[in-house]
């Protein structure tokens, strides 16, 4: 270690840069080895034996030979997102399956309608519902799939947020993936626009937490709900799994409306994957850097549990991987410590690396890594404003109502 006029305050510091670095490098190792074990939508996956074996009859499909997909779209205040959404879904191949597309209008404030009825007017396979009082005690979009689901007559239910752009195979990959599971739920992060600079830092950080924290393969392996990840913005589930599960009916209250049904899908004994979608899929979720702070904050709390020993967790877990080895960095240069400088600047590249190559599998530039600190600082701020907003009663804000 160092023997410098530094030294009985360097070598601390530089063992536990030391201790950090190797983490760090383990992680990398994990990180890539996980990432490689995502299925590809479009490709069949394997059963698991954990999985309950179900009777699935030859069943002659209402439409002839080819399986019936509902394309499912809760849309509420979607004017600048709708029409590109319909456009992209009717412009998918369908030569292996027969295709409707249902929307629910969410009592939009803006002209949601009028963009529906125009891509209407050029596909009759589109369906407009509208939506209803919300009841007591339910959250808009889980009463918007809610009613979606009593009007879909395919056999797998495709749940679309109104951000997202399918690619022309998107619908015909999914379905030989679906049909090969024959059963339970696939979900599938689409490939993040990002334009405004919140953009760039924090929404990248959503498939970074996945690819870097959970073992991907358990969540088709494992029957414990602890292994699940999933997002309501890409989401495929069998009607029968929908049933067994309680659909959005059991989970009406629960903000992270997505997460919970998974879980439900897999409690009732029916398999959960995780694909990889980006292919196929794209979404620009948030258009500017307030839309990004006020949507995370909005399920990150939540995502967590609620439970605040897991934030005060990832607040010095993440402050001690990404934030803290770059603020080490920057001292050691100024007061001339090459040592520590060494086992600092090791950790951050390495941790920016390890960011870069998810971003690269999701589709994203692998130089957003090198904005590592700097995202996982905005994150944990994030986090702890969601749970400030938790505890003070004031909630969350999001397309015009108030969530608890």
């Amino acid at each position: 270690m160092t023997n410098t006029a530094n030294g009985e305050k360097g070598e601390p510091m530089e063992l536990l840069l030391f201790v950090i670095t190797c983490w760090l490098l383990l992680q990398l190792a994990f990180t890539v080895w996980n990432l490689s074990r995502m299925p590809k939508l479009g490709k069949p996956v394997q059963r698991q034996k954990w999985e309950q074996e179900y009777n699935f009859p030859n069943v002659h499909h209402q439409h002839g030979s080819k399986p019936l997909l509902s394309v499912l779209i809760p849309a509420r205040n979607e004017e600048r997102n709708i029409r590109e959404c319909l456009e992209s879904i009717t412009a998918c191949r369908t030569d292996s399956i027969e295709l409707e597309i249902l929307v629910i209008n969410d009592h939009s404030e803006d002209a949601t309608e009028s963009e529906i009825r125009k891509v209407m007017a050029q596909d009759d396979r589109i369906r407009l519902f509208h939506g209803t009082t919300l009841p007591e005690g339910w959250l808009g979009k889980s009463y918007a799939c809610h009613q979606l689901s009593l009007h879909a007559r395919g056999e797998w239910w495709l749940f679309v947020d109104a951000d997202v752009r399918l690619q022309p195979e998107a619908l015909e990959a999914a379905m030989v993936t679906a049909r090969a599971q024959r059963t339970g739920l696939i979900s599938g992060f689409p490939r993040m626009e990002t334009g405004s600079w919140l953009e760039h830092i924090v929404v990248p950080m959503m498939a970074f937490i996945i690819g870097y924290h959970l073992p991907i393969m358990m969540i088709r392996r494992s029957p414990r709900p602890v292994f699940l990840a999933v997002t309501g913005a890409w989401l495929m589930i069998h009607r029968d799994s929908y049933t067994r599960s309680g659909g959005h009916a059991h989970i009406y209250n629960h903000i992270v409306e997505d997460m919970e049904l998974a879980r439900a899908v897999k409690q009732a004994g029916d398999p959960v994957t995780l694909a990889d979608v980006h292919r196929h899929t794209s979404a620009r979720m948030y258009r500017n850097a307030a839309e990004v702070w006020e949507g995370y904050k909005k399920n990150i709390f939540a995502g967590t549990g609620r439970n605040p020993l897991l934030v005060f967790g990832v607040t010095i877990f993440y402050s001690l991987l990404f934030i803290f080895p770059l603020v080490m960095l920057l001292w050691s240069i100024a007061t001339g410590q090459p040592v520590l400088a060494a086992w600092s600047g090791a950790a951050v590249v390495i941790g920016m690396v390890t960011k870069g190559i998810i971003d690269r599998f999701s589709g994203k530039s692998f130089w957003l890594g090198l904005l590592m600190p700097i995202s996982a600082a905005c994150l944990i701020l994030i986090l702890l404003d969601s749970w400030i907003a938790s505890l003070n009663g004031k909630g969350y804000r999001w397309k015009g109502r108030t969530y608890g």
